[in-house]
């Protein structure tokens, strides 16, 4: 089965290494390099999962998330968040802005690519 995931950072190495970390797995990568771009996006493609930056050009993370938490044909798609910051209180407003999940750059390449197997891994189960 092939998946769609959708990466929005600004950071093309960002972009390149989280590609790298899922290679192998039937994925098709569409990439945004600012937060508008991504939305945009996202409601084209409705990706299996989104990658996300927290600082973004556009549209930052957190408003991407309830943006997407909002959006009826996105609601339900995990999101995981990454960010620079380890910052709990920013942990905690990107789990109430609506990331499924929330990782600290820079991220260990087997646990990002075991989390959004999971998360593809509950979507793919039937309901």
């Amino acid at each position: 089965m092939i998946r769609n995931i959708l990466i929005v950072d600004d950071s093309a190495t960002t972009r390149a290494v989280v590609r790298v970390y899922l290679s192998g797995n039937d994925c098709i990568f569409h990439e945004a390099t600012d937060g508008v771009m991504g939305m945009q996006m996202a409601r084209r493609v409705r990706p299996d999962v989104i990658i996300l930056d927290l600082k973004l050009p556009g549209m930052d993370g957190l408003t991407f998330c309830r943006t997407c938490r909002a959006d009826p044909k996105l609601r339900d798609t995990p999101i995981l968040l990454i960010t620079g910051s380890k910052n709990e209180a920013v942990a905690q407003a990107a789990l109430a802005a609506g990331a499924s999940a929330f990782m600290v750059k820079p991220v260990a390449g087997t646990a990002l690519a075991d989390l959004v197997l999971e998360f593809l891994k509950r979507k793919e189960q039937p309901t």
